[in-house]
């Protein structure tokens, strides 16, 4: 496969930025995990829980200070777990960035692209703070969203920086101008259809706050008119993609495009089974959890693509 190349022998900032990369996309995972399960509040306070830097297992060993209803043994060390992955990807971002400082000089993006991916995660710790303390406010679970998948996409845009001298593939001219402005459009579809799906998920909080007693299946019936924006939104990103697909393989073998392509649309068709299934079979957890994960995916890949078709040359289509 065309993608091998970028991937040989890699040193141990390459090795490193791409394990963190892995690694935030495992706490996107965990995230959606946190939100699907109305964990969010698991733990009341921040940096702490319930006020001790390892929370309690039951509620004998709560401090006295704080209520014991709202203590929940499972919501509390999902909370604190989500927490956990966060300071590990703080760590590994740290690491990346120190290891980034052998290309300050001959590949200063590289460097730049980690110092952004430090300041971003170091303002996403300080955000999730504010996530808890404003108890879930509408607005702040989006933004919260939206910086996970910026500091995703830094780092894709940091490990490619550091190999793109291994890109050695080619286009013809009309061929990369297309393919360039058909991603650069998929990109800014999707991610606008993220922040819609962020905002359905706020309303559905709101919904579950309002009407404690109301059944899950019903909760999408009180969503209002974002839901229906969100669900008809999808058809333009369906519309993106396989636009995506057909210029991909239009291009020719011997690049990775038609193999991302084909991955772009076969998450695109799983995102669409997934909304379906949260609107008519209740609104299920596990489909919440990768309908969200899936989303952050879809922002990453063409993001990839992009870059590989900015960097190669226009010419005869060829592999590396």
């Amino acid at each position: 496969m065309a993608l091998r190349s970028l991937f040989k022998g890699l040193n141990s900032f390459q090795k490193t930025a791409l394990v963190t990369l892995g690694v935030t996309f495992l706490l996107i995972f965990i995230g959606g995990l946190v939100r699907a399960t109305g964990a969010g509040l698991g733990c009341p306070d921040w940096p702490k829980c319930f006020g001790l830097w390892i929370p309690p297992t039951n509620v004998a060993d709560l401090p006295e200070a704080y209520d014991p209803e709202q203590f929940n043994a499972f919501k509390t060390w999902m909370e604190y777990v989500n927490r956990l992955v966060g300071v590990l990807v703080g760590f590994l971002i740290l690491l990346t960035f120190a290891l980034s400082t052998r290309y300050l000089w001959r590949a200063p993006l590289v460097f730049l692209g980690a110092a952004v991916a430090l300041l971003l995660v170091l303002f996403q710790g300080w955000l999730g703070g504010q996530v808890v303390r404003s108890g879930l406010q509408s607005g702040m679970i989006t933004i919260h969203m939206v910086v996970a998948v910026l500091i995703l996409n830094v780092l894709v845009w940091t490990w490619f920086q550091s190999v793109k001298d291994r890109v050695r593939y080619s286009f013809g001219g009309k061929s990369r101008r297309n393919l360039a402005a058909i991603l650069v459009v998929l990109l800014i579809v999707v991610i606008t259809q993220v922040v819609f799906g962020s905002q359905v998920r706020e309303a559905l909080e709101m919904v579950k706050t309002a009407y404690p007693g109301l059944d899950r299946s019903l909760w999408i019936d009180r969503v209002g008119s974002i839901d229906m924006i969100h669900r008809s939104f999808s058809w333009l990103v369906l519309a993106s993609v396989l636009l995506f697909q057909y210029q991909a393989l239009k291009a020719g073998g011997g690049t990775p495009l038609p193999f991302l392509a084909g991955l772009t649309t076969a998450a695109t068709v799983l995102q669409i089974l997934l909304g379906a299934s949260l609107v008519y079979l209740g609104i299920p957890p596990a489909a919440q959890v990768f309908h969200l994960w899936i989303a952050a995916f879809m922002t990453a890949v063409p993001f990839f693509a992009l870059l590989i078709v900015l960097r190669s040359r226009a010419g005869l289509s060829s592999g590396v």
